[in-house]
């Protein structure tokens, strides 16, 4: 009787150690469960807009076929000005269904209608287009993963989400002489139209100290490192001036300002023709 009392108590020890060790795995299944969880989950698959990168183009926005997206430098305002024959070669970008991909964030993309009424994906506040250059004839849709359309005029751009400068095109008029006419020139990526000043390629020996005090306050001294460009823009175009009070960009030699009476609004060139004594300012002309 008491060898069987001790087998019992054995099978009973037995089986809670049984019990133990299940729960462990349990428990441990469950734990593994939520670590997948705390996987991050793959945007890109879901994704109606997502970046892609190529050697020569770097990282920029596609659909969720791979199609290219493109800004015009039209565009500097924020409107679509993109019409008749130039919306048949570039046809609008418009995705009710927004989903981003990994590297993008929502609040950056809205929505707004074209002047005929059509709704257009904005990103950053720039419009979105495709490319879909004539073949015989007709206009067809470049194929997911080309770029032909990148630099075509010198208006049209892949459209990346890290642009440290970028281009603009609109009617500017020139303060000086009243006259207007259209420009290409250098913004910033918050739309900031960038300016040259006379005076620093009449005097090229003295830059740092051609435009201070309270020229400086009217016309800040503007940088930013040239790390992601148009491809019509070259970085060895760029370099940096040493200031008392900080670093200024260089293009092509001279200094880029800022003109504080362009209140910091995309599109603004306001300053272009102004003078200070014998010198003007200009919108920086690539």
């Amino acid at each position: 009787m008491k060898n069987v009392a001790v087998f019992s108590s054995v099978r009973r020890l037995l089986g809670v150690v049984h019990l133990l060790l299940l729960g462990g795995l349990l428990i441990g299944a469950v734990s593994c469960g939520k670590d997948d969880n705390n996987t991050p989950p793959d945007l890109d698959a879901q994704a109606t807009v997502k970046l892609t990168t190529t050697p020569t183009m770097g990282s920029f926005l596609v659909d969720k076929q791979g199609n290219t997206l493109y800004y015009f430098t039209r565009d500097v305002d924020g409107a679509n000005v993109c019409t008749g024959g130039c919306a048949a070669v570039w046809p609008i970008f418009y995705e009710p269904d927004l989903k981003v991909g990994n590297g993008l964030n929502a609040a950056d993309f809205t929505t707004k209608n074209t002047a005929g009424g059509q709704p257009q994906t904005y990103y950053k506040g720039w419009p979105l287009y495709y490319y879909a250059p004539a073949v015989n004839g007709q206009n067809v849709r470049e194929q997911p993963g080309a770029t032909t359309g990148e630099g075509v005029g010198n208006v049209w751009f892949v459209v990346k989400p890290d642009y440290s400068l970028m281009l603009a095109t609109k009617a500017v008029t020139n303060k000086a002489t009243g006259q207007t006419a259209n420009a290409n020139f250098l913004i910033d990526a918050q739309g900031r139209t960038l300016y040259l000043f006379g005076k620093d390629t009449r005097l090229p020996g003295s830059l740092a100290t051609n435009c201070q005090d309270g020229c400086l306050s009217a016309w800040p001294a503007f940088y930013t490192a040239p790390t992601s460009l148009p491809s019509s823009l070259k970085a060895s175009d760029f370099g940096v001036l040493n200031r008392s009070n900080g670093q200024q960009l260089l293009y092509k030699g001279k200094p880029l300002y800022l003109y504080s009476g362009d209140n910091s609004t995309r599109g603004h060139a306001d300053g272009h023709g102004l003078r200070n004594g014998d010198d003007t300012w200009t919108v920086a002309n690539p």
